[in-house]
Formats: C-alpha cells, sequence, structure tokens
C-alpha cells in the first residue's frame, strides 16, 4: 500500500441532539470516494474523535468501509488512546473491520518520555498486523515526536508506512525527509496542513491529510494531480486557491467548525453541529464571500 495524495480527515456529522448522524455520514464517504480522493482518515481530530466513545468511533468506521464507493479509496481509522494496551484492541477490533491502516498519535495526556515514546509505538507494531500511520500533532498532545524515534521506529517495524505530521515548520519537514528516507525510500510523509501540500511535495514529501478536503476536495486533487504530472504552473496556481481557502480558519474558533461551516454554505448535507465544548461557526457571510471564485471545484464528478 502506498500512502500519498489526498486524504481527508472526515469530520463526523451530527444531529442536533448531538448522535451520530449516519445518513449524513454515508452521504459524505461516498460524496469525497466519487470525487477520487486517496484516502479518509475516520476518528480523526476534526472528527472530534477525542468526543466519541470507542463504540461510536467502530460505527463511524463501519459506516466509512460500507460507504465507500471504490477500494481505491483506502480507510484508515484513527486508534488513539491514552493506554497502549486499549489502542491495541481497537486496532484489532479494526482489522477484523477491515481497514486499510489505523492511526496513532502519541498520548495526549501524559507527557511521556523519548524511550517512553518508542515503547508505546513499538508495541502497537508488535502486536497489530495493519499498516500504521504515526499522527504527530503536538499541538494538541503536547508531544512532538523526535527524529530520533522515527528513525527506530521506521528501521524496526515495515510495518509502520508513514506519518501524519500536524506541524507549523518547514524545517522539520525538511530534516524528517532527508534523514528518514537514509533508512526507508517507501516511508510516506504527509502534512496536516493545507496550506503545506505543494511545499511539502517539492521538498520530497508524498502529500496531506487536510480538513478542507472534506468541502472541496477536487482543489487539492489539482494540486496533487498538476504536480505529480509536472505541470507546476497549474500546480502553483490551484494551491493558491487552497491558499485563500484557509483564511476560513481565521473566521471560527476551531478547525472543525471551520470545516462544517463551509458543507452547510455549500449546501452539503451536513448539519453545522459540533459537540460541546465545541461551539459552531456563524461566520456565513464572510465564508460565502470566500468561496465565490470556487464553483468549478464543486461539482460531485471527479
Amino acid at each position: 500500500m502506498r500512502l500519498e495524495g489526498v486524504v481527508v480527515p472526515l469530520i463526523t456529522p451530527f444531529l442536533e441532539d448531538y448522535s451520530i448522524d449516519k445518513e449524513g455520514l454515508k452521504w459524505l464517504v461516498s460524496y469525497l470516494s466519487e470525487n477520487g480522493v486517496n484516502g479518509i482518515f475516520v476518528n480523526s481530530s476534526v472528527g472530534e474523535f477525542a468526543s466519541l466513545t470507542l463504540d461510536e468511533m467502530k460505527l463511524v468506521t463501519k459506516i466509512a468501509l460500507d460507504s465507500r464507493k471504490s477500494y481505491s479509496t483506502l480507510i484508515f481509522a484513527g486508534a488513539s488512546t491514552n493506554f497502549t494496551e486499549e489502542t491495541i484492541k481497537l486496532a484489532k477490533d479494526f482489522k477484523d473491520m477491515g481497514v486499510d491502516a489505523i492511526v496513532v498519535m502519541a498520548p495526549y495526556f501524559f507527557k511521556v518520555r523519548e524511550k517512553e515514546l518508542l515503547d508505546h509505538f513499538s508495541m502497537i507494531a508488535e502486536k497489530v498486523d495493519l499498516p500504521i500511520i504515526i499522527y504527530n500533532i503536538p499541538l494538541f498532545t503536547g508531544i512532538d515526536i523526535p527524529i530520533s524515534v522515527y528513525k527506530m521506529l521506521v528501521s524496526q517495524h515495515s510495518n509502520i508506512i508513514g506519518t501524519k505530521v500536524t506541524l507549523d515548520s518547514l524545517i522539520f519537514f525538511k530534516k524528517l525527509i532527508s534523514e528518514i528516507r537514509e533508512i526507508r525510500k517507501d516511508f510516506s510523509i504527509l502534512t496536516g496542513f493545507d496550506e503545506y501540500l505543494l511545499p511539502l511535495l517539492y521538498m520530497g514529501g508524498n502529500g496531506g491529510v487536510m480538513g478542507l478536503a472534506n468541502a472541496i476536495p477536487k482543489l487539492h486533487l489539482k494540486v496533487y494531480e498538476s504536480w505529480k504530472n509536472g505541470n507546476l504552473s497549474d500546480a502553483n496556481k490551484y494551491w493558491r486557491n487552497v491558499l485563500n481557502l484557509t483564511d476560513i480558519y481565521d473566521y471560527c474558533n476551531s478547525y472543525t467548525a471551520s470545516i462544517k461551516l463551509l458543507l452547510k454554505v455549500l449546501n452539503m448535507s451536513i448539519k453545522n453541529v459540533v459537540r460541546p465544548p465545541l461551539s459552531i461557526c456563524e461566520e456565513e457571510s464572510k465564508i460565502r464571500e470566500m468561496i465565490k471564485d470556487l464553483s468549478p471545484f464543486l461539482t460531485n464528478s471527479k
């Protein structure tokens, strides 16, 4: 399995009573798959995984697996918990369900040392017979996974296939790519920021796991496909559209609220509901103005 291109960290649709909107979820997964995204990451940060029960995480995963329109749309399941053995158990359940890979972040409560961090990921890799994607998001976990830990993990565990890095540092990406590729050329490095998609590709990365692709996947796909085909002028042009769209994050109090409001403004079948303690974003007029020039990317077909 090659981890590359445009992966969508799926938002979790809710009804007004905060229960999971199963029909909305089915629609969104189908929409993304039909548009040709390379992967869908359920139980993600923007998917409010921290506000989901373990049973709900499994439900979201099952619906995603049942709703994708093509097996070329890979399904990655977030299996992060603060208890390593619980993560292993959850990951094994996901394997039985048929996911293509699991995504695991560092513990997000205990501020563990480097050895404990290495042990956490190693235990999971040894006990779970699935491809594993390391999720490095120090904004939420308080832990920035050191490159030294990456190097030990990728040299010891062939089923650790890639990483999603949500870190505002091109210098970190440069060092990570350079040092990891000396050990494993097949290890995939993806950004968690929409803004970094094209810069990372130029640096030798493999793509991105980007929240705004929930709404307008064609735009991110145009960036990736243009770059891959060597059409750098087009890649730059489309990337500037992505950059402009990321201004939506400045108007809302969370990434999740921004994305759900955008889906509402686009008249998609997703309700503008987030689970407390998050709150909805109501800056509709600003968002409508922002997307007025993006109509070519808003059709459901690829």
